[in-house]
């Protein structure tokens, strides 16, 4: 593959924040790393990279997710791009991806939002019980089902907000499960969707996880791979297919 080209923007509403909280949640977006490499996984849908690029200093420097050229080219194509970030000091590994969806932005929203429903479509999510929900606040208990029956559960506190008029930002940070085990469960992971609506039944959408399985026995590496770098542009692709399938959303 070609050496990283020189790094694009794809320029969002220029609206401000209702809050410092989301300024600082959406300059994640942003996070980048030095130039590393292209590689590609096994089916030609996904682009996978990672990227270069300064943070821009203004305040508005979140309503930039920065693209190079190739990267513009596939997500416009329909395809899902998905890059490695950096985040040095953590054990875990962090994934994103990007892609198009044909559906407003509220539809994509409704379908991250409806939880019971992940294990129809969610790569891995056998179960998922609301602990609590109060508005745009949700605590989950989610249940894993990976290969050879191995089975991991975690609990998260989930928020929405609308940053803008035109862009919806859902996080999701680990909370302790009273009564798993270590190995029953994971380190650590952080994350947040982002969708920002590009015109009429269309949305960009941004998938951002950061994921520490813990400590992982001989012979059992794969499994780190299962929960991050293998299931990362799944996801997306699970939920465009699922908007996209939503009445009405054209």
């Amino acid at each position: 593959m070609p050496v990283l080209a020189s790094i694009g923007a794809v320029i969002l509403s220029a609206s401000g924040y209702s809050s410092v909280k989301h300024a600082r949640i959406a300059m994640l977006s942003l996070f980048v790393a030095p130039a590393f490499w292209f590689a590609s996984l096994a089916s030609p849908l996904f682009t996978v990279s990672c990227i270069a690029a300064s943070i821009p200093t203004n305040q508005n420097a979140a309503h930039f997710i920065p693209l190079n050229e190739q990267q513009k080219k596939a997500v416009s194509k329909g395809e899902i791009v998905v890059r490695e970030m950096d985040r040095a000091g953590n054990k875990g590994r962090t994934f994103e991806a990007i892609g198009l969806v044909k559906a407003p932005r509220e539809k994509v929203v409704e379908v991250l939002k409806d939880y019971q429903k992940y294990p129809e479509f969610m790569p891995n999510v056998s179960h998922v019980e609301i602990v609590e929900q109060a508005g745009n606040e949700a605590v989950l208990n989610y249940t894993l089902t990976l290969p050879l029956g191995k089975i991991k559960k975690y609990r998260l506190r989930i928020s929405g907000s609308a940053l803008t008029d035109k862009i919806y930002l859902l996080e999701w940070h680990l909370e302790k499960w009273p009564g798993l085990k270590r190995e029953e469960t994971i380190s650590d992971t952080t994350g947040y969707w982002r969708v920002e609506e590009k015109g009429e039944g269309l949305s960009l959408v941004l998938y951002h996880v950061y994921t520490d399985p813990g400590p992982v026995p001989f012979g059992l590496g794969w499994i780190v791979d299962v929960l991050s770098k293998k299931s990362v542009p799944d996801v997306l692709l699970q939920t465009k297919r699922r908007a996209e399938k939503v009445p009405g959303n054209q």
